[in-house]
C-alpha cells in the first residue's frame, strides 16, 4: 500500500515539474517552493494592484493555492469579490494541476499603518448616511 502512496507522490511531483518545468519539492510544512510562476500571472490581471501572499501547497494528491490580492481600495465589495472571481479562474485553467486556489482580497494600502495627518475632502469621509 505504501508503495502505491510512493507511486502516487511521484507522479504527482512529475506532473508539477512539467508543468512549471522546473524542479518543485515540498518543504518541511507541505508548501510548495516555487509560487513565483502563480503570483506572476496573477499580478498582470487587471484589478489586481499587489500580490500580498501566494502560497501553493500538497494535499495528498492534490495541489491549493490561497493567494491574498490587493484591489483599489474605492471599489466596492462586489466588484472586489469579481476580480477574485476571476483570479481563481485564471488560475485553475492556467495551471491544470491546482485542484483548488482560495483568493482573499483586501484594499490597497500604501501608507498602512502610518496615515498622513492631511485632511482628506469631505467626500471621502461622508459619515452621514443620505
Amino acid at each position: 500500500m505504501s508503495t502505491d502512496v510512493d507511486k502516487g507522490k511521484g507522479l504527482l511531483q512529475r506532473l508539477i515539474q512539467r508543468v512549471f518545468n522546473k524542479q518543485i519539492g515540498p518543504n518541511e510544512q507541505g508548501r510548495l517552493e516555487n509560487s513565483e510562476d502563480i503570483k506572476n500571472v496573477v499580478l498582470r490581471m487587471m484589478g489586481v494592484i499587489a500580490v500580498e501572499s501566494c502560497e501553493a501547497r500538497e494535499q495528498g494528491h492534490y495541489v491549493i493555492a490561497t493567494l491574498t490580492i490587493n484591489v483599489n481600495p474605492k471599489i466596492t465589495v462586489q466588484e472586489g469579490y469579481e476580480i477574485a472571481q476571476r483570479v481563481r479562474w485564471l488560475l485553475m485553467h492556467r495551471f491544470t494541476h491546482l485542484s483548488d486556489a482560495v483568493i482573499h482580497v483586501k484594499p490597497f494600502t500604501p501608507e498602512y499603518p502610518y496615515k498622513s495627518n492631511e485632511s482628506s475632502s469631505s467626500e471621502e469621509i461622508s459619515t452621514i448616511l443620505q
